[in-house]
Order: structure tokens, then sequence, then C-alpha cells
């Protein structure tokens, strides 16, 4: 596998257990927005004629709504903050990483070479990690 992080001059190195974290996040991107996709429908579906309605499950008490609405939250707030280290990366790398990380592309070596492609998929990896409070 080739998804190591460079060590040699890398101001931006980390943890390799909060790296993998990190770039695993971003592979994940794509189902995140999907179940963000998803949990929006449930949410505009679930007809509840009083919004503060308690169902018992088990003898638990359950906010079937309040629930949804903490799961769309907290996806949000994490595809944002994936999204936010994109913004880090230059303009002209950043298709070609997420076609990397996310859709498994090589890079396009006759734009670039192959270090400063990982160069910036390091950068990146960095601040996804800062963004959803790895370090």
């Amino acid at each position: 596998m080739k998804d190591y992080q460079r060590t040699k001059e890398n101001s931006y190195l980390l943890p390799q257990a909060v790296y993998r974290q990190a770039l695993y996040a971003v592979k994940d991107l794509i189902r995140l927005k999907r179940k963000l996709f998803y949990l929006r429908e449930i949410s505009d579906d679930l007809k509840v004629s009083d919004p503060s309605e308690i169902m018992m499950k088990g003898g638990a008490v359950s906010d079937v709504t309040g629930n949804i609405a903490t799961e769309i939250s907290l996806t949000e707030d994490r595809i944002m903050a994936i999204e936010r280290a994109f913004r880090k990366l230059p303009e002209k790398y950043r298709e070609g990483i997420i076609d990397k990380l996310i859709y498994d592309v090589p890079y396009d070596e006759g734009l670039h070479c192959i270090n400063t492609w990982k160069k910036w998929q390091q950068v990146l990896i960095y601040y996804v990690a800062v963004n959803l409070n790895l370090l």
C-alpha cells in the first residue's frame, strides 16, 4: 500500500495512527455525503405530529427527531472539516488529489512530479487531522 506519509524534511509530519485516521476520513468522504443525503431525506419524511414526541423503546427513552438532527449535525461537521482542508491546497492540485485519494485514480505525472503531488497530499491530510481534532 502506497499511503505512507513523507517523513524527510516534512513540517506536516503526523503520528502514524493520526495520519491513517485522517487519510481514511478523506477516503470516506463519498460515503459521508451519501449518509448526509439519506439522513436529510429521513428527517424530511419524518411525520411526527408533535416534534417533541418521545418514544419508549425497550424501557429506554428515545427522541427520534433529536437523534436524527444530531447525526446530521455531526456528519455535516465532519464533511465541512474535510472540505476546509482541501481549501488549504492550491486549486490546481485539488482535483488530482481528490481523484487519487477518493477515487484511486493515479496522479497525472505529466503535470507535476510525483513528489509534488505527495507533498500536497501530506498537507491536506495534516489539515484534515487538525480540523477533525485528531492531534
